[in-house]
């Protein structure tokens, strides 16, 4: 059975629309603190290269991104400017993202803002789309860099 132009264009509009979704929670779980939420959005066998890190393995990213969370009092991640290409069963995705972190505790103001942009790798699995790579790269910053317990650069 040949599928038709239509059922693939129809095919990938609900593709990028999981996938859009799917870097958009990424983005709540982590402002909710919800990681069972998190863990559902990586394969396991997921790689993560940030702006102060690389790691290997869903595990790892869901333990250096708590440690890198939970310390504040806050955070809002804004993401935009989304991008997504699927290639049958592999996605890429590029998006903006504002982050503002926020920790009373700290020597200064108490807010750190960064903005950058995420890269992200997906495979479609029996359970959805799951990251298999995120690349994050800050372009700028402003604030108070004491708020964070884990520097970037």
């Amino acid at each position: 059975m040949t599928i038709s132009a239509e059922s693939r264009s129809v095919q990938e509009l609900l593709d990028k629309s999981a996938i859009t979704e799917m870097v958009y929670t990424v983005a709540h779980a982590m402002d909710a603190r919800d990681w069972d939420l998190f863990v559902t959005c990586y394969a396991p066998e997921a790689e993560g290269d940030y702006v102060n890190a690389k790691v290997a393995g869903r595990e790892a990213i869901i333990a250096g991104t708590k440690a890198f969370l939970e310390p504040l009092d806050a955070t809002q991640h804004l993401v935009g400017n989304l991008r997504v290409t699927v290639d049958g069963d592999i996605a890429t995705t590029h998006a903006t993202f504002i982050a503002q972190h926020v920790r009373a505790e700290a020597t200064g103001s108490g807010r750190y803002i960064l903005g950058g942009t995420y890269i992200d790798t997906l495979r479609r699995t029996d359970a959805g789309w799951k990251i298999t790579r995120r690349q994050i790269r800050g372009i700028w910053s402003n604030g108070d860099s004491s708020v964070l317990t884990t520097p970037v650069s």
